[in-house]
């Protein structure tokens, strides 16, 4: 199964002591809104609608990208506690099968005639995304996004960052 990826590739201090930092991170494409939401981290990404079809269709079927968490329903924004080892099973099976789909309706978007900026959409929950990021000020980053109520693809993603960071 996939995990977010965290790598400083470039780290300085300042003669004021500021410290930028520099990541190239790769994580679930579809925690990417929830990352962008951190305006103070200047960010560049890679496009889906760059790539074509057919080789998104093979990142997809190469890569186990499921969530990370297979919360249990309940109020509130984080679920604590996981669906049965029986329902987890039924829910990858259907995670699957959504997989299947995207990637059968993407390959009939093209037959079609659609353009890739199209297709490649509907692949994006079921993929990765890499991302350059660069910033002065982590640590709220790192107090909400380490936090046990955030969503574990994004807490997963924060904690491989901050241990890069600390290291």
């Amino acid at each position: 199964m996939f995990h977010p990826t965290a790598k400083i590739i470039a780290d300085s201090i300042n003669e004021n002591s500021d410290r930028l930092t520099t990541f190239v991170l790769t994580y679930h494409r579809f925690i990417h809104s929830e990352f962008l939401t951190h305006r103070m981290l200047s960010k560049n990404s890679s496009s889906s609608r760059a790539i074509p079809v057919e080789k998104m269709i093979k990142l997809v079927e190469s890569e186990d990208v499921y969530p990370l968490h297979w919360g249990k329903n309940q109020k509130g924004m984080s679920a604590k506690e996981e669906i049965g080892d029986d329902a987890k099973y039924l829910a990858k099976s259907v995670w699957n099968t959504a997989r299947h789909n995207a990637i059968q309706s993407a390959k009939h978007l093209i037959q079609l005639g659609a353009h890739k900026q199209v297709a490649n959409r509907l692949l994006e929950p079921f993929s990765t995304i890499t991302v350059i990021c660069s910033g002065t000020e982590y640590q709220n980053f790192f107090e909400q996004r380490c936090h046990p109520d955030a969503q574990p693809e994004m807490q997963a993603l924060a904690i491989a960052m901050k241990a890069e960071y600390d290291a």
